[in-house]
């Protein structure tokens, strides 16, 4: 299931007070999947919704250009090292275990992004104007599971009768459905259906069972 991002208003996700919001171009992107491997490389470029063909030698030394004299990347010798931004979205991109696609359904029309889990980092990726991308890391504190809920309370606030979506899959896993929508008397009507206009939910979900379900939902695979 994919969302094409609209005008709708961004995704305000838990990010670390830390650490601001780092955009990448398109080429400086494939440069940072260019770093990654087997099933995460692959899982990154379906997530990313990146074309095979433009992952070109050619784009990705631009981009290794673009980073270089951004000061996200540097030359050490014959080797070049990420900074900042770049090392951490190489690093969640290389080590990522569960992928999650993210919509939030709402009046103003529907707002997509991406969750890439890793053992020790998550960061979160918005698409933005002209093929950019906009990073957030997630603060340490803040569990998957909690991040996921506070994007769901957060929709719910500013959208009371908006949805929030998650798809998540991981390398050896089908892809998981969960739709989430506010209801008047405090609780939520949850579904983990893959269509949203499939009418078969679940009302009156507690906020306590709901974050239960999302701890299993943002589970990582065993190492």
């Amino acid at each position: 299931m994919t969302f094409l991002r609209t005008d709708a208003q961004p995704v305000q996700p838990p990010a670390d007070p830390n650490d601001g919001v780092v955009c990448f171009g398109a080429a400086e992107v494939a440069y940072a999947i260019s770093l990654s491997e087997g099933i995460q490389k692959r899982k990154a470029i379906s997530f990313l919704q990146v074309d095979d063909a433009f992952l070109t030698d050619q784009i990705i030394a631009l981009g290794a250009s673009s980073l270089l004299a951004r000061g996200q990347l540097s030359i050490e010798g014959d080797v070049m090292r990420p900074r900042g931004g770049l090392r951490l979205l190489a690093a969640a991109l290389r080590t990522a275990m569960r992928w999650t696609e993210i919509a939030l359904v709402n009046e103003d029309g529907t707002t997509a992004a991406v969750y890439v889990s890793a053992p020790d980092l998550s960061i979160f990726l918005q698409p933005a104007a002209m093929s950019t991308w906009e990073l957030v890391v997630k603060a340490p504190l803040v569990s998957d599971a909690d991040m996921l809920m506070q994007m769901i309370e957060s929709n719910a606030v500013r959208h009371p009768v908006g949805v929030t979506y998650f798809g998540t899959e991981t390398a050896t896993s089908p892809k998981n459905h969960l739709f989430v929508r506010a209801s008047e008397d405090g609780t939520w009507g949850v579904a983990d259906v893959e269509n949203v206009d499939d009418r078969r939910h679940v009302d009156g979900v507690s906020t306590e069972v709901l974050r239960e379900r999302l701890v299993e939902f943002a589970e990582l695979p065993a190492l």
